[in-house]
């Protein structure tokens, strides 16, 4: 029961830029866009590089065990 299939061709292509120009194009806009990514990159690295890894103290003031008062205090109404 094998059925004979006979190898039918791979179909053309639909569309195939003979004379290159599309591969040129894309390689005239893709040099500037990589040397523009590859300036960022470095300048973020640089950035990372150069950042001190401690974050600086918060100076938080102590709270005082007392305050100091003149007299007895009442809430003020208004």
């Amino acid at each position: 029961m094998a059925e004979s299939r006979q190898m039918e061709p791979a179909p053309a292509p639909v569309f195939v830029d003979q004379s290159g120009l599309r591969s040129r194009l894309l390689r005239r806009f893709g040099w500037p866009v990589s040397v523009v990514g590859a300036i960022l990159a470095a300048a973020m690295g640089s950035s990372l590089i150069g950042v001190q890894s401690d974050a600086p103290a918060m100076g938080i003031p102590p709270k005082p065990s007392y305050l100091p008062t003149k007299g007895p205090v009442s809430p003020s109404l208004p």
